[in-house]
């Protein structure tokens, strides 16, 4: 029995468990030229072809269908992503460079990564499907860091009835902090 009374001190000895609070940010975005300055592609890390303004909204699901409802109108920020395409073919799995910054009602989010094709062929020859990964390197204070996730479609040759726009996912994380 006298085992037990030293692994109780010794058990709250140990440091607690820390817990990450988790902030996911979920919208759509549409390319809108009028919606930024594109010279703020200057900044990205590497030689930049491709410059898309967006308008970003709230993406809203049926609750019914889990379907995406259109957007309302209202605007809730706005982005800039740049983007080195070194494959004009846009064949399944090649890469592109890809470096965006969020405007949201909390702050800038910046982030840097690769986008990968997916489709070149769907619904029809020269509507781009794509998927992007890319991690933050700038964000709101309250964050110690986080990621940016996106489905997406691009139309380089501007076909009658495709958007070039994406559902993004941001997932930020607070500092730790002790479980209690």
């Amino acid at each position: 029995m006298r085992w037990v009374q030293c692994l109780v001190p010794m058990v709250l000895a140990l440091p607690a468990p820390m817990l990450a609070g988790e902030v996911v940010y979920q919208f759509r975005s549409r390319e809108d030229p009028q919606a930024v300055d594109v010279k703020g592609c200057d900044s990205a890390p590497f030689p930049v072809n491709v410059r898309l303004p967006a308008s970003l909204y709230v993406a809203r699901t049926d609750a019914d269908t889990v379907r995406l409802a259109h957007e309302g109108p209202a605007r809730v920020g706005t982005a800039l992503a740049c983007v080195r395409i070194e494959d004009r073919t846009f064949a399944e799995g090649s890469q592109a460079e890809f470096y965006v910054r969020f405007e949201l009602p909390e702050g800038l989010f910046t982030a840097l990564g690769r986008c990968t094709m997916v489709s070149n062929t769907v619904p029809r020859p020269g509507v781009v499907f794509a998927h992007c990964a890319l991690r933050l390197t700038e964000f709101p204070a309250a964050y110690v860091g986080g990621f940016a996730t996106s489905a997406s479609l691009f139309n380089p040759q501007g076909l009658t009835g495709f958007d070039t726009g994406s559902l993004w996912t941001l997932r930020v994380f607070e500092p730790l902090r002790p479980e209690k």
